[in-house]
């Protein structure tokens, strides 16, 4: 397997062509479940690189190949502001697994520990032996007829470390939003002020998102530019993966975890650039595609949803707690410069609701104007307790310790996402479903909900989605319930 860092300016090029409307019939679904996917998202991570690992919280992903074909995986690290600002990718021969630990990465500058070139395992070009009788690797483990023609160049001899000086820059954006120095294109902060613009929220540790797209060559392009739609991302459903928090404490440590949210493509197959429609209404890269006009769904991957019914335990004798972590779609697109990102630090959400088990219900207290409760803006990812009532209404008044949240995490909609594309036979059209007029779909998001009582006990797992992608997001104040599953 090979790996290789590379710390990317925030770039964009355009690309317009025409669509070619052939296309299969391929599993079209809008419903997330746990299956061979070409992109998975790591929706939050979280690394104290200042801390010895040995008391260090960190986060740990892995990620499989489970076709005997090799595959690279293409992996980029968004801060919690979704600027895109380290990108590696991971070379991975048929059946392979390849495991990367975060607080290597801002702790040590390493990807991959003890890759580099000549080290076995590291290189396209690296020998794996054939055994017949399980049936590992069979054929070629270089070979795959949807890499490009300079993928076993690049591929070739991609080191596993990378320089203690970007270390340090990635150490300072993903806990300050700063960068060191110009790398990124932001212009430096003014003299005497320390301001400068941000690309990050400010935190103690590196906080942030990750996404992994299986690729046709090993890139420094991200998801955030229109050449990586044209010429990298690939469509083949072959990726797994899983997540690990590690939170260590003075006395035992525990860990939480579970999978990655696996993104198919829809239709999957076809080379890098491949002009196939899809019958899903909009994707999962759609805020980056604005570039490509004729062909918007261009990356093919199902889009998430937009409500979800988190449970919650604050309290009791078990001392239970409940921390939600939360991963929403920004609102910018490829055209964003440095000044923009700020835009995804405080993005609206449309409601939230509380529930006890006695089915008592709160909402946020509205404020002594005349203007409806809404809940705080959030950045992108951020993990935060259920009982803090900034963020989720109120518990009630009967003293119960545990129930559950209603959040319509829709933000109302942003000029970089594509209009409503309804096919044939569906009656639907999401502008016409959110809580503003200037919305043209609803955006997305995704819930995960971490349980954990001192010292040892912890559990996690994604929330309750109340629909899917394709499910128009509720309106404000609308009668709760689950939402239809419309699928293509």
């Amino acid at each position: 397997m090979r790996v290789s860092a590379f710390l990317l300016a925030f770039l964009f090029t355009t690309s317009i062509f025409a669509a070619n409307p052939t296309t299969t019939s391929n599993d079209d679904s809008c419903d997330i479940a746990v299956q061979p996917a070409a992109t998975l998202l790591l929706p939050y991570f979280e690394v104290d690189f200042k801390s010895p690992q040995s008391t260090a919280v960190t986060t740990l992903f892995t990620v499989t190949n489970v076709s005997n074909q090799p595959q690279i995986a293409h992996v980029t690290l968004w801060t919690d502001w979704g600027f895109p600002a380290l990108t590696f990718s991971i070379f991975l021969t048929g059946y392979d697994v390849q495991g990367i630990n975060l607080y290597d990465v801002f702790a040590r500058a390493i990807i991959a520990p003890g890759s580099g070139p000549g080290v076995s395992g590291t290189s396209i070009t690296t020998t794996v032996p054939v055994n017949p009788t399980s049936g590992s690797q069979p054929g070629s483990n270089t070979s795959n007829p949807r890499f490009l023609s300079n993928a076993a160049t690049v591929c070739a001899n991609l080191p596993g470390v990378f320089t203690p000086s970007l270390m340090v820059d990635l150490q300072q954006i993903f806990t300050t939003g700063i960068p060191v120095d110009n790398a990124y294109g932001c212009p430096p902060p003014p003299p005497g002020t320390g301001a400068a613009d941000r690309l990050g929220g400010v935190h103690s540790n590196a906080i942030g998102y990750a996404t992994i797209d299986v690729a046709a060559t090993c890139s420094v392009s991200t998801p955030a530019q229109s050449a990586y739609y044209t010429g990298v991302l690939l469509y083949d459903n072959v990726l797994t993966g899983d997540y690990q928090q590690i939170v260590p404490r003075s006395d035992k440590s525990y860990a939480q975890g579970g999978p990655l949210v696996h993104i198919r493509a829809i239709p999957e197959g076809g080379a890098a650039g491949s002009l196939v429609a899809t019958n899903l209404p909009y994707t999962f890269y759609d805020r980056y595609t604005a570039g490509l006009p004729s062909n918007r769904n261009i990356d093919r991957r199902q889009p998430l949803p937009s409500a979800f019914a988190p449970r919650f335990i604050n309290g009791g004798p078990n001392g239970f707690n409940t921390s939600l972590k939360i991963w929403r779609e920004g609102i910018l697109g490829s055209d964003a410069v440095c000044k923009d990102f700020v835009r995804n630090s405080a993005v609206p959400v449309v409601e939230a609701v509380r529930f006890d088990e006695h089915e008592n219900a709160t909402i946020f207290v509205p404020p002594p104007i005349l203007a409806p409760p809404q809940p705080l803006p959030t950045p992108l990812t951020m993990s935060v307790s259920t009982a803090n009532t900034s963020f989720f209404p109120p518990f009630t008044a009967s003293g119960d310790v545990g129930g559950w949240l209603y959040l319509n995490l829709n933000n109302g909609g942003s000029n970089a996402y594509s209009v409503s594309i309804v096919p044939p036979g569906i009656p639907r059209d999401f502008r016409t479903n959110t809580s503003t007029t200037t919305g043209l779909r609803q955006s997305q998001n995704w819930v995960i909900t971490s349980m954990f009582a001192e010292p040892t006990y912890a559990t996690e797992a994604t929330a309750l989605a109340l629909g899917n992608g394709c499910s128009p997001s509720p309106k404000a104040g609308a009668q709760i319930a689950p939402a239809p599953n419309p699928n293509p």
